[in-house]
């Protein structure tokens, strides 16, 4: 277990990254948990951490069940324990993170896991980290369309309804993820949503092959686990967020934002993301989206610019 190399999966939230984890988890060989950010959290108190004693472990275990979405995992939280303290002396943090995602019980029958994912939107800020955290990681990059990305957002409620807000972090974490990719190209696989949905067997052939794994074409029938989930899972949440994990892979959301977008949402997120639109090959339908669209940007730019800075520091 210790030795199992890991991949990560990026992407703004509401791009389809559920769906590639759940296409992930639905695989036999590999162990992909439902997303909670822990690694990240939990690296300042522990990443330093060479020897672990049982003190260490406890405390770690216990923290551990503090994390929020931690409690929709399928996890026997005495059993972790026991392996958790297994461990004790001379072991490092990633192994121990790696050991809480390989104790996850999937709702999909399991072989040899030969990979351990993880999925989290927080994860392409923080990409430097986990690249620092697991230097041999790999990952896979889910992008979607800024316009239909924000119609997304905003039939939830994770971001807020501001679409020079959501449009500014869905232009930062594109620009960084690239710069980053192009540091480590070996390490990334990026996709964007449209055709992955367009193309669900080829792009997942491709991905399979890019982390060494065997194809299989019954992970697309994930949507047959419906009742199970309903079990284990808050059926609202479920329903909420993720109602379309209940149906085959399909193109009907996208390009929402061509009919669904007010014109001004469509100047805005084209005046925010700019560049970077095109850059991952979407069509602007603007070509200048105009002095109003810059108008009402501008003090949301600042605003979520500051934000990141606040942040990194």
């Amino acid at each position: 277990m210790t030795d199992l190399p890991m991949f990560f999966i990026l992407g703004r939230p509401r791009s389809g990254t559920t769906l590639l984890r759940t296409l992930f988890d639905a695989h036999p060989n590999v162990a992909t948990p439902v997303e909670c950010a822990f690694i990240i959290n939990m690296n300042q108190k522990y990443g330093k951490l060479k020897h672990w004693t049982k003190e260490d472990l406890l405390s770690f275990h216990e923290d551990v069940q503090k994390h929020i979405k931690f409690d929709t995992w399928n996890i026997d939280i005495e059993k972790l324990k026991t392996d958790l303290l297994s461990f004790e002396g001379e072991t490092t943090f990633q192994t121990i993170c790696k050991l809480v995602h390989y104790d996850y019980i999937s709702l999909f029958p399991k072989e040899e896991i030969k990979w351990i994912g993880d999925k989290n939107p927080v994860y392409a800020t923080y990409t430097p980290l986990l690249l620092e955290l697991f230097p041999e990681a790999k990952f896979l990059h889910l992008v979607r369309d800024p316009r239909d990305n924000i119609i997304s957002l905003k039939n939830v409620d994770f971001e807020g309804p501001f679409t020079a807000l959501l449009a500014y972090r869905w232009q930062h974490s594109a620009r960084k993820l690239y710069y980053i990719k192009k540091k480590h190209a070996a390490q990334f696989y990026t996709i964007r949503y449209e055709d992955l949905v367009r193309e669900p067997q080829k792009y997942y052939r491709e991905m399979c092959d890019f982390l060494s794994l065997p194809y299989y074409d019954h992970v697309f029938e994930f949507y047959k686990k419906q009742d199970e989930a309903m079990k284990k899972f808050n059926t609202d949440k479920i329903m909420k967020y993720h109602k379309s994990l209940f149906s085959p892979i399909n193109t009907g959301k996208v390009n929402l934002w061509k009919t669904q977008l007010p014109d001004r949402d469509i100047r805005i997120t084209e005046f925010v993301a700019g560049r970077w639109t095109k850059m991952y090959g979407y069509e602007r339908k603007y070509k200048w989206p105009g002095f109003t669209a810059m108008l009402f940007s501008l003090p949301w730019l600042i605003y979520g610019s500051s934000l990141y800075i606040v942040r990194d520091i």
